[in-house]
C-alpha cells in the first residue's frame, strides 16, 4: 500500500512537471479587420488594417495586413472591415456655453421670424413657473431680415424677462421686460457692452446646472466625432465643473481651457499652465482674449504679455477688420518679447466645427482628403500643444478613434459628407455607439 501511495506521488509529481506552463497575462488588445486612416499634419495619410493598445489605452502599434497578430491578447474587437479615423478636435469652442443652450430654448431650425416667435410663445407658454424665458440660435440672415426689435419679442412674450443669443453669439435679443431689468433703452439686437450689461443681469446657473450642461454637451461632441475640445473663455466656475466630473471618472471629453481673461487664467492654474489631470482629459493652458473693434491696444498688448511671461498662450479672437490689425499687432510684439515655440493663435468667432460634411467640402475643393482630415486632427493637436498625445494614432498617442460605415479614400465627396459614425472610442474604450441598426 505504502508502495502504491508513492508510486502516485512520483506519477503526480512528474505530471505536474510535464503540463505546459501558463500563458502569460495579457495586457494588449487588439481592433482588427479595419480599413485603418490617420494623417500627419503634412496630410500625408496611412494605411494600417489594425491597432494594438495597452492596458493604459495608449496606441501600442498600428498593423499592416501581413503583419502576425499578437499570440496573446487581453481582448479583440472585430471591426468587420469597418473604416477606422482619428477622433476630430474642434479647435474654438464654449463648452459650458453650448451645453446650457442645450438646456433652453433652440432657435436655430427657425426660417423666419413669426416661425420664431411662435416657438418662443409656445415655450413661455409650456413654462409658466420660469422666472426668464432663454434660449438661443437665432439668424436673422437666414429668417431674410434685419435684426430682431424688442417689441417683436414682446409680441411673443411681454410679462416674462426674454434673452435669446443669436447663433454666432454676436447679439442677443431682449424684451421690453428684460431691458428694464438691465437699465438699458436700446431697442435693437444687443452686441458689445450693451450684451454684457444684458448678460449681468441674467441668471447665472447654478453648479447643478453646469454638470447637468457639462453631461449634455459631452455627449453632443462625442456622437459628432469630437474627442477634444479647445474651451474658448473657461471660468473658474467651468473649471470646478470639469474638476468635479473628472474627480466622479465622467468626464469622458479631452478639454484643453484657455481661460476668460488673466483673472481667471490665475484663479485657475496660478503661476503657469496647469498639468494634464484626469489621464488627459483635463488641462488650462492659455488665455482667451476676445478683440473688439475699438478696443485699447496698449490695455491688450499688456494683458497678452502678463500671461506670455507665465508661458501661457495666447488666444485672440477679433470680431471685424480693425481687430484683426490690432490683433496682428499684438501677436509680432509678443513673437519679439517672448521667443520660442510659442504658438500664438488668432482665429475668427464663428470657426467651422470639425465635421465629416467639412471634411467633404475641403476634400471637394482641394481633391485630396488628406488635408481635410489633418485639419481635424494632427493640425488641431499641434494649435493646443497635444501633437504627442492625440491626433495621429501613432504609438504612444491615446487611442481616440471612429469608426465609420465609409471608405474616405474612395468615396466622393458628396458621399463623404453623408457618413455616417458608428462608434467612438476614446483612451481605448467604446464612449458612444450608434443606436440606428
Amino acid at each position: 500500500m505504502a508502495c502504491l501511495a508513492l508510486i502516485l506521488l512520483g506519477t503526480s509529481a512528474e505530471a505536474r512537471k510535464k503540463s505546459p506552463p501558463s500563458p502569460p497575462t495579457a495586457t494588449t488588445g487588439l481592433v482588427d479587420n479595419i480599413n485603418g486612416i490617420a494623417v500627419d499634419e503634412q496630410g500625408i495619410t496611412a494605411h494600417f488594417t489594425g491597432l494594438l493598445i495597452g492596458q493604459d489605452g495608449r496606441v501600442e502599434r498600428r498593423l499592416a495586413r501581413e503583419d502576425k497578430r499578437p499570440d496573446y491578447l487581453a481582448w479583440r474587437y472585430d471591426a468587420k472591415g469597418r473604416t477606422l479615423i482619428p477622433s476630430f478636435i474642434d479647435s474654438h469652442a464654449r463648452v459650458i456655453a453650448t451645453g446650457l443652450r442645450l438646456m433652453t430654448l433652440d432657435l436655430s431650425a427657425t426660417r423666419s421670424l413669426t416661425e420664431a416667435q411662435a416657438m418662443i410663445a409656445a415655450h413661455a407658454r409650456a413654462n409658466p413657473a420660469k422666472k426668464w424665458i432663454l434660449g438661443s440660435g437665432w439668424d436673422a440672415a437666414r429668417w431674410g431680415a434685419a435684426a430682431p426689435t424688442s417689441t417683436q419679442l414682446d409680441a411673443a412674450v411681454a410679462d416674462t424677462p426674454a434673452w435669446l443669443e443669436s447663433a454666432d453669439g454676436r447679439a442677443g435679443w431682449a424684451n421690453s421686460a428684460a431691458l428694464r431689468l438691465a437699465g438699458l433703452k436700446e431697442t435693437g439686437a444687443l452686441t458689445g457692452a450693451a450684451k454684457r450689461q444684458m448678460e449681468r443681469v441674467v441668471p447665472a446657473p447654478s453648479p447643478k446646472d453646469r454638470d447637468i450642461a457639462l453631461d449634455k454637451v459631452q455627449r453632443f461632441f462625442l456622437e459628432r466625432g469630437v474627442s477634444m475640445v479647445a474651451d474658448m473663455g473657461t471660468t473658474i466656475l467651468d473649471w470646478q465643473a470639469y474638476r468635479r466630473a473628472g474627480d466622479r471618472e465622467a468626464l469622458r471629453l479631452r478639454i484643453i481651457g484657455y481661460a476668460d481673461g488673466i483673472e481667471h487664467m490665475a484663479t485657475i492654474a496660478g503661476p503657469a499652465p496647469s498639468p494634464w489631470l484626469y489621464d488627459d482629459r483635463l488641462r488650462l493652458i492659455g488665455v482667451h482674449l476676445p478683440v473688439e473693434n475699438n478696443a485699447d491696444a496698449t490695455r491688450l498688448g499688456n494683458q497678452a504679455s502678463r500671461a506670455a511671461m507665465d508661458n501661457f498662450q495666447i488666444a485672440l479672437t477679433p470680431e471685424g477688420e480693425p481687430a484683426l490689425q490690432k490683433a496682428a499687432t499684438v501677436t509680432r510684439e509678443l513673437a519679439e518679447s517672448y521667443p520660442g515655440d510659442r504658438r500664438w493663435r488668432t482665429e475668427p468667432i464663428d470657426a467651422a466645427f470639425p465635421s465629416l460634411a467639412g471634411i467633404a467640402a475641403v476634400a471637394q475643393r482641394e481633391g485630396t482628403v488628406g488635408n481635410a482630415l489633418a485639419e481635424v486632427t494632427t493640425r488641431a493637436a499641434h494649435t493646443a500643444f497635444a501633437e504627442q498625445s492625440i491626433g495621429a494614432l501613432s504609438p504612444g498617442q491615446w487611442a481616440d478613434f471612429l469608426l465609420i460605415d465609409r471608405d474616405l479614400d474612395t468615396a466622393q465627396p458628396d458621399s463623404i459628407a453623408a457618413t455616417r459614425i458608428i462608434e467612438h472610442w476614446i483612451g481605448g474604450k467604446q464612449v458612444w455607439k450608434t443606436q440606428d441598426p
